[in-house]
């Protein structure tokens, strides 16, 4: 895992919470003297492990911790990332383009980065299909990203889950479902 991935989740506890836990994480859930760079490569196990701490510490399921952390990822990777996102003006072409595209300018950045597949189709206007496969199976983040593209282009939108490589699937399959909030929806 890429250590942009652990600065994203960094940035997310210490909203919640202070450096001092954030240390105490990383005395528990990684080597001495952990330090993440974002263009380095970290252990899966490292970060399933601080997600594991946190959730314990919330009391959440991991899906839900999972799910919001994505939320927060996508407007980290907008602060950081801004130019590979910033020529998508519509919530529909950066779904869309996010494997032939963006997962491509994401492999420019960060040689060697292990992104899942996923294939989107339009299959009409409001309603996206996404097949996702990793052997990482992070399809709960996959729909925190997505949640929070939809924040940044003020859409409200509903995902199914209808096929899950947690369930024993193959893929995943995301229906994805939105519209434009009208100015006074937003909350």
């Amino acid at each position: 895992m890429k250590g942009s991935i652990f600065q994203a989740l960094e940035s997310l506890v210490l909203q919640h919470r202070d450096m001092g836990y954030w240390n105490a994480l990383l005395v528990k859930n990684a080597p001495k003297g952990r330090c993440y760079v974002s263009v380095n490569d970290y252990p899966d196990a490292e970060l399933n492990a601080l997600v594991a701490d946190i959730c314990e510490e919330l009391e959440l399921e991991q899906a839900v911790v999972i799910s919001l952390f994505g939320r927060h990822l996508f407007s980290h990777l907008m602060q950081h990332y801004q130019v590979v996102v910033s020529r998508y003006q519509h919530f529909e072409a950066l779904i869309l383009n996010i494997h032939n595209v963006i997962h491509k300018e994401v492999n420019k950045l960060h040689q060697g980065a292990n992104l899942p597949t996923m294939r989107c189709m339009m299959i009409e206007p409001g309603y996206i299909e996404m097949h996702y496969s990793s052997p990482r199976k992070l399809c709960i983040l996959a729909e925190g990203l997505i949640y929070g593209a939809a924040e940044h282009f003020n859409m409200q939108i509903n995902i199914e889950h209808p096929q899950c490589q947690h369930r024993g699937d193959a893929e995943c399959t995301l229906n994805i479902y939105y519209k434009r909030l009208k100015s006074h929806d937003r909350s």
